[in-house]
């Protein structure tokens, strides 16, 4: 081998560990944009196209989005985002999947309720920067931590979480 190759093959690793580190970063960054309530960064994550999939429903593009987060966050007293773990695919420069394991924690009237969480992404290089093209949310438990004591069990959801359709109409993010 030579040292061209060497060069060549070096900077290619470099680049698939830049590529995780930037994706690493905006799982880490959605979680804190969450929480600080930062509606356009929140959206900022994603393409302008962007989707968000979850039970019982989808949202689409940047505007969608916007109003989802908008009306369901506030909801919480508080919420605190954490990250996990993190498995990437690369499939080339520009394309990338993803599943993020996370655990949140929400205040809902007065009680923590804990959320196990995964994120199924896929993810795609826009206007230079690395975004979800589409996040899927998939809920192991979500429970107060009165109710993790008597109904800890796969699936389980808390009645506190239970209570509005989750396709908002809400502001345009642009205004």
């Amino acid at each position: 081998m030579s040292d061209h190759d060497d060069v060549r093959l070096l900077t290619e690793r470099v680049g698939r560990l830049q590529i995780r580190a930037d994706l690493t970063d905006l799982a880490d960054r959605y979680g804190h944009l969450l929480d600080d309530r930062d509606w356009h960064g929140i959206t900022s994550c994603f393409t302008r196209d962007g989707r968000l999939k979850f039970q019982g429903g989808e949202v689409t593009g940047r505007e969608q989005l916007y109003a989802f987060y908008r009306t369901q966050l506030p909801k919480n007293e508080f919420t605190f985002h954490y990250r996990h773990s993190h498995v990437l695919t690369i499939i080339d420069d520009e394309r990338a999947t993803g599943v993020v394991s996370a655990h949140a924690e929400h205040g809902r009237n007065g009680t923590c309720v804990l959320a196990a969480v995964r994120y199924y992404d896929d993810y795609v290089k826009e206007d230079g920067a690395w975004r979800l093209e589409c996040r899927e949310i998939r809920s192991r438990y979500c429970l107060g931590w009165l109710d993790m004591t008597t109904d800890f069990h796969e699936g389980a959801h808390s009645p506190l979480m239970r209570d509005t359709d989750p396709r908002p109409e809400g502001p345009n993010p642009s205004s």
